[in-house]
């Protein structure tokens, strides 16, 4: 009888059979001349670049929706930073520091990057009484607001518009030519109106000055 064959040997069979051409892996012998290189590989290669491509694709789309969608967040966000207080498209902010010119009370308020306040609405009057009275320092002159006369004697907001409109005067206000700025009452009978004032008060009146009221509108 015959040896059964071994493992080995059936494997090395099978390796000549697949390497029939008489070539060995290593061999350098080259291809006959009618035999076509096989493109298994490269096929291979072209679909996995098309398969990124469109990973791709659906990876920057999902992108673009979260940044838009984080975008609009961005957008529905109040805008005011801290000590500012937001009411409609404007933000708001007292500074409870009895301030004796108007002037003076303006350059703040710029320099935080708005203007003295403009007020349009009964609503909004309404709003800036109620945030000026839960300051911890509210004068009976209250706040100035950005409402100065020009030369014509008519009154203008500090961006230049004309005051038409909403008023908040008080009984018999303005009464006097020569008083060219305006506040807001924080106590009194008066409380929350609007009075002609003279720009600049004297030092003995600091108790009563009133403080800084500002407005901006964020973009």
């Amino acid at each position: 009888m015959f040896p059964r064959p071994s493992f080995m040997f059936l494997f090395c069979l099978l390796v000549s059979i697949v390497f029939s051409n008489g070539q060995t892996p290593n061999s350098s012998a080259k291809l006959p001349t009618k035999a076509k290189p096989q493109v298994v590989e490269q096929s291979l290669v072209v679909n996995n670049n098309c398969g990124l491509a469109k990973a791709e694709r659906e990876m920057m789309a999902h992108i673009k929706a979260k940044s838009d969608f984080i975008a609009k967040q961005c957008k529905n966000e109040s805008a005011c930073t801290t000590e500012w207080v937001r009411y409609g498209k404007s933000c708001y902010l007292v500074i409870d520091v009895p301030t004796l010119e108007w002037n003076d009370a303006r350059r703040n308020c710029q320099k935080l990057g708005g203007d003295l306040t403009k007020i349009t609405s009964a609503t909004e009057n309404q709003f800036i009484y109620d945030l000026l009275i839960k300051q911890k320092k509210t004068t009976a002159h209250g706040a100035w607001l950005g409402l100065p006369r020009k030369a014509d004697k008519k009154f203008y907001w500090a961006d230049g518009t004309p005051l038409t409109g909403y008023t908040a005067w008080a009984t018999g206000e303005p009464n006097n030519q020569a008083e060219e700025c305006t506040h807001m009452y924080g106590s009194g009978p008066a409380k929350g109106k609007w009075n002609d004032l003279i720009c600049t008060r004297g030092k003995a009146e600091i108790a009563l000055a009133p403080v800084i009221l500002c407005q901006k509108n964020p973009k």
